[in-house]
């Protein structure tokens, strides 16, 4: 093996830089949230080009001299005492993600150097596969000798590395007594119900062995157990066999402030703890009344199938290398499941369109168990029946979130009506695509639409309002008998409350707090928001103000005092 001197002569005399190796001079200081990216870039590229490790060096320059034909030394003082370079190394630890412990530099003194002046050779760690390495949540690439952000085609293919080697399938133990018997039985029992209709099936599983059974579900090979196996029907000491953080489920309640009222952890085997956390749900009967009807149309707050559907999909697509546990938060309006690791189709909408099933799974050994056992559904038809229960149920459609740094996923169901108007839509509008079921959806919620979004949502007279401020249309309303709903969204015109102003202007002048006050109340509910609001009658004052109609006799802002123009 080559001592750090030869490497770096070696590394010296390579032609140019390239992605997975840096020259900095850093004579004196380097900036330290630049050589965090580095780190992320480095250790990105060296896992992309096989390597085992990335160089970030300094004390050396980058140009080649021509003479030599190496890159000259000039020496670094950069973190010369053991306190700077354990600084730095808490920082490299806290802002990358996953987090990387950095290794002391390794110090060379070269006889090409000045005397005394020190190289410092940074060995990176190439990340591991499926985990991209970011640096304040930002992962960064390298495109030659430039540092950037990590293009999207590095970042899809470090990512599907977790797919490629999947963790579920990896054989863990050969202790067939760490198989939890009531959890095989259960396992059995929705495999019958999945097979209900193929009696040869249920038959020859009759005749069988739990071992022959295993082995074809593919959850054994060879006398060996899978990870999918133990995570499914493991004993909770089973869990020290997969090689990591224990995978358990987490119920945690909340109040409306988001504030932790309890929590209950639910170890191995997860088949049965997926009952034990959905058992801690609070089912309670929401009533909801159809227009023009006075009879209440009764439902449960939260649908069993739904609840179900999301928590399994969060067990079968956790990245189950990076630790962490799958998380159900039970708020008083809302249920949120969240799980480590990337959303593989990469949006819900393209789930939502495509007709062509997602061909990458994460734990492809895991997920093909589940579906045996009834517990997930096949072919990408989860989350859109997912979409269309809650459409169908009138109650808001579910919101997915993904994180980054970790990489992770959270979809909320509701669990109660947002918007009484958005239930009236859905209930009288039975021509509506699912997609525009979403608009709708995101218009109740105040989120944005583009405005081709918009188009299509007028162009059958679903919404109203001005820009991007839409409501509920007219024709809704009066379909729905939410008529006055519809004129409290649309509001008065802006003459309406300039006359308002000049009436209470004529007993005197007033402060602005005077017709904040006169106001507030009366604009319409599409202003939403206190700041909005205010914002609104400084611009209709300023606008009275430039036609002659008032003006202000005190100061500025808070200080204003408007009279009617003499």
């Amino acid at each position: 093996m080559k001592n750090f001197a030869d490497l770096l002569d070696e590394f010296r005399r390579m032609p140019v830089e390239t992605e997975w190796l840096e020259f900095k001079e850093a004579k004196n200081s380097f900036d330290t949230d630049a050589l965090g990216r580095y780190v992320s870039a480095l250790s990105n590229e060296a896992n992309l080009h096989g390597r085992e490790a990335g160089w970030l060096i300094f004390g050396v320059k980058n140009k080649i001299d021509p003479v030599t034909g190496a890159r000259p030394l000039v020496g670094s003082l950069y973190a010369a005492t053991a306190a700077d370079l354990n600084d730095l190394k808490l920082q490299v630890y806290n802002h990358t993600s996953p987090s990387v412990g950095l290794s002391d530099p390794v110090v060379v003194d070269h006889p090409d150097g000045a005397p005394g002046s020190r190289v410092l050779m940074w060995r990176i760690p190439a990340t591991a596969p499926g985990m991209p390495m970011a640096w304040k949540g930002h992962y960064y690439g390298r495109s030659g000798e430039s540092l950037g952000a990590l293009p999207l085609n590095k970042l899809d293919t470090l990512r599907a590395q977790s797919v490629t080697q999947d963790w579920s399938a990896v054989l863990a133990t050969d202790d067939w007594s760490l198989l939890d018997p009531a959890a095989l039985q259960l396992a059995q029992a929705f495999y019958k119900r999945r097979h209900a209709t193929h009696s040869q099936v249920l038959s020859t599983l009759q005749n069988r062995s739990v071992s022959d059974w295993l082995h074809g579900l593919r959850l054994a090979v060879n006398g060996r157990l899978t990870r999918a196996a133990l995570v499914l029907l493991g004993k909770p000491e089973a869990a020290t066999c997969l090689g990591g953080p224990t995978p358990r489920l987490t119920w945690v309640l909340t109040d409306h402030t988001g504030t932790i009222q309890t929590h209950q952890h639910f170890d191995l085997p997860l088949i049965m703890a997926m009952d034990q956390l959905v058992a801690k749900l609070r089912i309670i009967e929401v009533s909801l009344l159809p227009p023009r009807q006075t009879a209440p149309l009764n439902l449960p707050n939260y649908d069993d199938w739904v609840i179900r559907e999301a928590l399994h999909n969060c067990i079968a697509h956790q990245d189950y290398a990076q630790g962490g546990r799958v998380r159900v938060t039970e708020a008083p309006d809302s249920l949120t499941f969240f799980n480590l690791g990337s959303f593989l189709p990469g949006t819900v909408e393209r789930v939502l369109s495509s007709r062509q099933p997602e061909l990458r799974y994460r734990n492809q050994c895991l997920a093909n168990a589940m579906v045996e056992l009834d517990l997930i559904e096949t072919l990408n038809s989860g989350l859109p029946k997912m979409f269309r229960l809650q459409r169908e149920r009138f109650f808001p459609l579910p919101d997915f979130e993904f994180g980054q740094s970790p990489d992770s996923v959270s979809v909320r169901i509701y669990g109660k009506t947002l918007d009484e108007k958005y239930v009236h839509a859905l209930m009288s509008t039975t021509d509506l695509s699912l997609e525009e079921a979403i608009l709708l959806d995101r218009v109740q919620k105040g989120q944005p639409l583009a405005t081709e979004q918009i188009k299509r949502l007028r162009a059958k007279n679903l919404v109203g309002g001005r820009g991007a401020k839409i409501f509920i249309s007219a024709q809704v309303a009066v379909a729905t008998g939410q008529e006055v709903s519809y004129v409290n969204n649309k509001g008065l015109d802006a003459k309406h409350y300039k006359a308002l102003v000049l009436d209470l202007l004529a007993l005197g002048a007033q402060p602005r707090q005077q017709i904040n006050g006169l106001l507030l109340s009366k604009l319409p509910a599409s202003i939403d928001g206190d700041l909005r609001r205010k914002e609104y009658i400084k611009n209709l004052l300023q606008e009275m103000a430039r036609d002659q109609q008032i003006e202000n006799v005190g100061g500025a802002t808070r200080s204003a005092k408007w009279q009617l123009k003499k």
